[in-house]
C-alpha cells in the first residue's frame, strides 16, 4: 500500500513559494488539523477492531464449548434412552 502523504509532504513536493504558502495558509492549517483528527480516528478504529476481534474470539470459543457440551449431552440422552426404552422398541443389529 502506498504511504499516505501529509500536507507537509505535499508542500515540500510542490516547492511552494512564500507567497503561495501565505495565499493558501488557511487551507494548509485546516489540512493539518484534519490530519490530526484522521490520526486519532485511525487509532480509535484500530483499537475498536482489536477489541471486537477479542470479543469475537471469545464468542467463538464459547460456541465451540457449547457445541461440545451439546454433543456430550446428546450421547448421554441416547444412552439413557437405550436403558429405558421398552424391549420391542430396541433394535439389535448382529
Amino acid at each position: 500500500m502506498k504511504p499516505v502523504k501529509t500536507i507537509d509532504d505535499l508542500i515540500r513536493d510542490k516547492d511552494l513559494s512564500a507567497e503561495e504558502l501565505e495565499r493558501h495558509r488557511e487551507l494548509i492549517e485546516e489540512c493539518r488539523a484534519r490530519e490530526v483528527q484522521l490520526k486519532e480516528y485511525s487509532r480509535a478504529t484500530r483499537e475498536s477492531m482489536r477489541r471486537m476481534t477479542e470479543e469475537l474470539d471469545k464468542m467463538n470459543r464459547t460456541a465451540e464449548e457449547l457445541w461440545q457440551e451439546a454433543q456430550r449431552l446428546s450421547r448421554r440422552v441416547n444412552g439413557i434412552y437405550l436403558h429405558v426404552a421398552p424391549a420391542p422398541m430396541r433394535k439389535v443389529y448382529h
